[in-house]
Parts: C-alpha cells; structure tokens; sequence
C-alpha cells in the first residue's frame, strides 16, 4: 500500500499548504489596509493553494483508481469518500468567502475552471450515498459549477480478476473432483503422464485464483540449468513456484 501512503502524503502536504495560507490571511489583509493590488496578491496566493489541493485530490483519485479499483478495495473507497465529502463543502465555501472579500475591494472574482471537480464528481457519483450525492450536486449548482452524470468503471485489472475467478474457481473444482474420484472412475491408478497433466492442471488453477486474490505480485527467476534461467511475474510465477516446488514428484505419488 506505498502507493496509497504517497497518495494520502501529497493530500495532507497540499491541504498544510492551503491551512498556512488561510492563517496568514487575517493578518496580510490587515497589513495590506485596503490597498486593492496586495489584496488581490493575497487572493491569488490563496487560489493558488486551493488549486494545488483540488488537482491534487483529482489526480489521487484517478491514480489510485487505476492502481487499486476502488471497486475491489472497499476499506480504501470508505477513506476516500470521507476525504472527498468533508473536501468539497469546504472548498465551495472557501471560494464563496474568497469572493465576497474581492466583491468588497472591487476585485474580480474568482472562477474556477468547469472541469476542476470532474474526478471528484465521478467519484462521489459512484459511491457517495443518494442523499449525499444530492446535496453535493446541488452545492456545485449554487456556485455554478457544471454537474456531470460520469462515474468511475471497474479498471482492465478488476476486470480480469473476475474473469480470473469465473475461469479460475470450476477449474479448481474439476481439478479437485479428478484428484479425488479420478482412480476410481477410470478403474486404474494415473500413469506418469497422467500425473503430470494433473499436476500442471492443479498448479495452473491454483495460480489463478491464487493471483486474483492476493494484492501483489510474485516475481520468480528459475534457473534450469547452467546458461538457461526463466523469469516469470505474477501468476506465471505463482504457477512455477507450484509446479516445481513441492515435495512429491509424480513418480512418488501412488
């Protein structure tokens, strides 16, 4: 989860930012005494940093999308949807205080650009709760902010880990029902060959299923013999690992 730690560092480091800014702002708006052009450098200083914490969340969001699929990772969706729906009220209220202080001075307002909540808004669509969702789209509305309808997809990975588990999971079982009544049905004990199908078959099954449910990835270099070495990843590796480490060779299993 070093990708998720990163992810969560480059939040919290955005958001000090943005929490030093806002401190400094009382006392640098008294300093400037209602000279409108280091007002105005005050504001910008400020969107600056409320920028740096949106585009930050939206890229996180997406990177760890891509990583992880939020769909197949429940406890990290749970800390992120925290972190998104405590984010958005605040950040709409910063910009509606932002406002109003430049409407004072005769200042510009600021505009924030219509895709900078895209990410975000995709993400409270698919896993916010209705009454959340709701809420939330209309806060966008108020500030007239675009709402899009998006959301997030399974990623190519969750994809093929429910192929993997569909494919994967009746194998093991067919591998498991030969292992156990395969003698009997044929009438006759496996034969060397037999039992080397078997074992590639059992290994191969295993490796996928293995591999869809276990975060990570098994990396093996295998050194057959002097000058030839096979490299394997993922479930390749897992499938090696099985066929060739175990304690019994066919010919010792009768």
């Amino acid at each position: 989860m070093t990708d998720t730690l990163n992810g969560n560092k480059k939040i919290l480091e955005a958001k000090s930012e943005l929490d030093k800014a806002l401190k400094r702002f009382a006392t640098d708006y008294k300093n400037c005494s209602g000279e409108r052009q280091c007002i105005s450098a005050i504001i910008g200083d400020i969107k600056s940093d409320h920028t740096n914490i949106l585009n930050t969340l939206n890229e996180v969001l997406k990177q760890e999308h891509e990583d992880h699929d939020f769909f197949r990772n429940s406890n990290l969706k749970l800390d992120y949807r925290a972190t998104v729906e405590n984010f958005v009220p605040i950040s709409l209220m910063l910009i509606n205080a932002i406002n109003k202080v430049a409407t004072k001075n005769g200042l510009r307002e600021v505009k924030l650009k219509q895709q900078s909540y895209d990410t975000i808004q995709r993400f409270i669509n698919t896993f916010s709760a209705a009454e959340i969702k709701e809420d939330i789209e209309n806060q966008f509305k108020n500030e007239d902010i675009s709402v899009t309808n998006e959301k997030f997809k399974k990623t190519m990975k969750g994809k093929l880990i429910t192929l993997q588990l569909w494919l994967g999971i009746p194998l093991l079982l067919i591998c498991g029902a030969a292992i156990l009544f395969g003698v009997k049905l044929i009438d006759s004990t496996f034969n060397g060959i037999q039992l080397i199908f078997l074992k590639a078959f059992m290994a191969l099954t295993i490796s996928i299923v293995a591999s869809s449910l276990i975060e990570g990835n098994a990396t093996i270099k295998w050194t057959m013999q002097k000058g030839l070495a096979v490299r394997a990843v993922g479930w390749v590796a897992v499938f090696l690992l099985l066929y060739f480490l175990n304690p019994a060779s066919p010919g010792d299993v009768h």
